[in-house]
C-alpha cells in the first residue's frame, strides 16, 4: 500500500517530533486518504528521524511553524519535492511563504488590500487615514501582527522598526471595519475548483500590541454563501494561480470587504490553511482524490 505523509508542525519548539499540534483537519485526512486506499501518517515536518524518501507522497496540512524558520522550511520543501510528491508543490510553497506575493497578484489586475511595503532598514511613511494593522511578510497565525488606531503613530513606527531591524519586510495596512462584521469569508478550493467557504472570528484588539500565542485564538464561524463579487473574485484569483502553477490540490482565498462594499484579497494561503473540513466533510474525499491523481502510477 502507497502511504502519504500528512506534514504537521510539533505542538511547541520544545515539544518531541511526536507530541503534534491539534489540526482539526487532520482526522479526516487521514480517513478520507485511507478510503482510497492509501495508507497515511502524521509527521512533523522537521522530524530529523523519519525517512521523507519512502512516502509515495507528503500533503502539507498544518505545518504552521514554518514562518518561525522560513529557510530550513524551504530547504525541506525542496529535499522532499526531489524524492517524492510534494502537496502542494515546492515552488508554490517558496512563493506563498512571503506575503509579498500579493504584488505579483496585484500585477495582474486582482484587486488586493492597499499596502504600505517597508523593506529591511526601512521606515514607516506615517501616512494612514485611519487605523492600521502592521505585521512582517513571512507571519502567519497573527504572529507579530498588531492593530493600531490613528492616533497612535509612536506606536506602529516602533512596530516597524523592531521588525525592519530584524531583517523583515513590513506591511502596513489599513484595519477594514468588516473583519468585525461580518467577518473575512475564506474560500476553499480544492484541485482548483470552488468547494466552500467559512466566515473567520475577528482575531485582532485594538492598540494592546502583539498578542500571545495569537494563533490560538483563532476561530471560524461556520459555513458562509460568499456573496457573486466575492466568489467572481475567488475565480478569478484561482484562474490566476492555475495559470501560473496548474491546479493546485488546495487553496484558501481571503477575502475582505471595503468601506464601500468592494471584495478585496487579503491573503492567498497555498501551503497549510486550515480547510474548515469538519464544515464540510466531502471536501476532504475531493482533496483526497486530488492526492490520487498527482501520485506516480495513480
Amino acid at each position: 500500500m502507497s502511504v502519504v505523509v500528512v506534514a504537521c508542525c510539533r505542538l511547541s519548539g520544545e515539544a518531541e517530533p511526536s507530541c503534534l499540534f491539534p489540526d482539526g483537519d487532520r482526522g479526516l485526512l487521514v480517513r478520507a486518504l485511507a478510503a482510497v486506499g492509501l495508507g497515511a501518517v502524521a509527521v512533523s515536518w522537521d522530524d530529523p528521524g523519519f525517512d521523507w524518501v519512502s512516502p509515495a507522497g507528503v500533503l502539507v496540512s498544518s505545518t504552521w511553524d514554518s514562518v518561525d524558520r522560513p529557510e530550513e522550511y524551504v530547504r525541506w520543501a525542496r529535499r522532499v519535492s526531489a524524492t517524492t510528491t510534494l502537496v502542494n508543490p515546492a515552488e508554490v510553497i517558496e512563493w506563498n511563504l512571503d506575503k509579498t506575493y500579493l504584488r505579483d497578484l496585484a500585477g495582474v489586475g486582482l484587486r488586493v488590500l492597499p499596502t504600505e511595503w517597508v523593506p529591511p532598514g526601512g521606515s514607516w511613511s506615517g501616512n494612514a487615514d485611519g487605523d492600521v494593522v502592521v505585521k512582517p511578510s513571512v507571519s502567519a497565525g497573527g504572529r507579530d501582527t498588531a492593530w493600531y488606531s490613528q492616533g497612535q503613530s509612536a506606536l506602529v513606527e516602533a512596530h516597524v522598526a523592531r521588525l525592519v531591524g530584524l531583517g523583515h519586510t513590513v506591511m502596513v495596512q489599513p484595519y477594514v471595519v468588516s473583519v468585525d462584521d461580518p467577518g473575512e469569508i475564506d474560500l476553499i478550493y480544492i484541485d482548483g475548483r470552488f468547494s466552500h467557504a467559512v466566515r473567520k472570528k475577528p482575531l485582532l484588539e485594538r492598540d494592546v500590541g502583539v498578542l500571545a500565542r495569537p494563533w490560538e485564538r483563532m476561530g471560524w464561524l461556520g459555513l458562509a454563501e460568499p456573496a457573486a463579487a466575492e466568489r467572481s473574485l475567488g475565480d478569478d484569483t484561482a484562474a490566476v494561480l492555475a495559470a501560473r502553477f496548474g491546479d493546485l490540490v488546495y487553496g484558501r482565498v481571503d477575502i475582505v470587504a471595503l468601506a464601500g462594499g468592494e471584495p478585496t484579497l487579503l491573503e492567498v494561503e497555498l501551503i497549510d490553511p486550515n480547510l474548515s473540513l469538519s464544515d464540510f466533510p466531502e471536501a476532504a474525499s475531493r482533496l483526497a482524490a486530488a492526492v490520487v491523481e498527482r501520485l506516480p502510477g495513480h
